[in-house]
C-alpha cells in the first residue's frame, strides 16, 4: 500500500498552479507592431493580468535589442513604445523585428518575419474642388505625404456603397448635376505594386459641393407635413374634450327665457303662469268663520281725574258678549 506524504502533495499543488498561472500571464500578453506613415514603428500590448509597467526592447534583423525610446501611456502604465525610423533602418524595416516585453522576472519575446502588411498611412488632406461648367464634371484634388506607391480610395459621404480606388491624388467626376449635394472623403493605403498594407488610414476630413437646398427643401416639405398633421391632431383633441365637457359638466339654463312670460303675460301672478287647478285651488281656502272682536279703546279726560283701568277680564267679558243687534240679525 502506498502512502503520499501531504508536504509533498501540497508543494506539487502549489508548485502546478504558479506555473500554470505563468503560462497564462505569458500566453495573454500579445504585442501587435505597426509601421506609421513610413516615420515610426508603434508596438501595442494589452495584458490581460493587473495594470503593471512593462520594459519593452526591440530590434531590426540581427541588431542588438535596445530599449524603448518613447513608451505610450494609459493610466500611469505603459502599454506600449514608439521607435522611430531613422535613415539607417529604412533599409532594412521590412525585415525581421524582434520585440522583447519584460515584467517582474517574466519576458515575452515576438518576432515579426514583417512588418510590410502592416504599414498604415496618414490620412490625405487638403480636399479641394474645381467645378468646370463647360463640360458638367467636378475634379477633387488632395495631398498626401506619402508621393509613391500609394492608393486611394474616394467616396462620397452621401452614398458610401459607391467607391473607386485611383493612384493619382486627384479624380475627375462627370455628368454633375448642381442640383445635387456631394461630401467627398479620401483614404490611403500602400499599392499593390509596392507590397500590399492589410491596413487603410483613417477617412479624411470631408469636403461639400452642390446645392444643399434640395435636401433643405425635403426637409422643410417633411416639416410642414408633420406641422398640419400636428395641428390636425390639436383640433381632434380639442373637439374631444369639448365633447367631455358637454357630457359631463352639462351647462345650466338661463332662466330668463322662462320667466318672461310670468312678468308680461301674467303680470306676476304666479298662480295663473302655473296654472292652478280650480279644485286644488279651493283645496286651501279656510271652510270655517270667525266672530269679530271689537277692542274698546277708554279715552282719558283732561279734567277728571285719573281713569281706573279696567280689568282685563271686565274687557274680555265685555268683548265676548254679542250685541242685541248681531243677536238679531242671527
Amino acid at each position: 500500500m502506498t502512502y503520499i506524504h501531504s508536504p509533498r502533495l501540497y508543494f506539487g499543488l502549489v508548485f502546478l498552479i504558479l506555473s500554470f498561472q505563468q503560462c497564462l500571464s505569458e500566453a495573454a500578453l500579445s504585442v501587435k507592431c505597426k509601421i506609421i506613415n513610413y516615420e515610426y514603428v508603434e508596438c501595442i500590448w494589452h495584458p490581460n493580468t493587473s495594470a503593471m509597467n512593462y520594459t519593452f526592447s526591440s530590434a531590426f534583423a540581427n541588431d542588438s535589442l535596445l530599449d524603448c525610446p518613447e513608451y505610450v501611456l494609459e493610466h500611469n502604465y505603459t502599454v506600449g513604445c514608439r521607435i522611430p525610423l531613422k535613415s539607417p533602418d529604412l533599409d532594412h524595416r521590412f525585415t525581421k523585428f524582434k520585440t522583447a516585453v519584460f515584467t517582474e522576472g517574466n519576458h515575452t519575446i515576438t518576432v515579426f518575419d514583417s512588418l510590410q502588411r502592416y504599414v498604415l498611412l496618414n490620412p490625405p488632406n487638403n480636399l479641394s474642388l474645381i467645378w468646370n461648367e463647360n463640360k458638367s464634371t467636378l475634379l477633387l484634388q488632395w495631398n498626401s505625404s506619402i508621393k509613391k506607391c500609394v492608393v486611394y480610395m474616394v467616396r462620397n459621404q452621401n452614398d458610401p456603397s459607391q467607391t473607386i480606388n485611383v493612384t493619382e491624388t486627384s479624380y475627375s467626376l462627370s455628368q454633375v448635376s448642381q442640383k445635387k449635394h456631394y461630401v467627398f472623403q479620401v483614404r490611403s493605403s500602400v499599392a499593390v505594386n509596392c507590397g500590399p498594407s492589410d491596413l487603410w488610414s483613417n477617412w479624411s476630413s470631408p469636403v461639400e459641393w452642390g446645392s444643399a437646398e434640395s435636401s433643405k427643401g425635403t426637409w422643410q416639405g417633411l416639416y410642414g407635413i408633420l406641422s398640419v398633421f400636428l395641428l390636425f391632431l390639436l383640433v381632434l383633441f380639442l373637439c374631444y374634450c369639448e365633447r367631455e365637457r358637454i357630457i359631463f359638466l352639462t351647462v345650466a339654463p338661463d332662466p330668463s327665457k322662462n320667466l318672461q312670460d310670468l312678468f308680461c303675460k301674467h303680470n306676476g301672478n304666479v298662480e295663473s303662469w302655473v296654472h292652478i287647478s280650480k279644485e286644488l285651488k279651493e283645496a286651501f281656502e279656510p271652510d270655517y268663520t270667525e266672530p269679530s272682536c271689537d277692542v274698546c279703546e277708554v279715552t282719558p279726560s283732561c279734567d277728571a281725574g285719573p281713569t281706573p283701568v279696567a280689568s282685563p277680564a271686565s274687557q274680555t267679558d265685555e268683548c265676548d258678549e254679542p250685541n242685541a243687534a248681531e243677536e238679531q240679525s242671527s
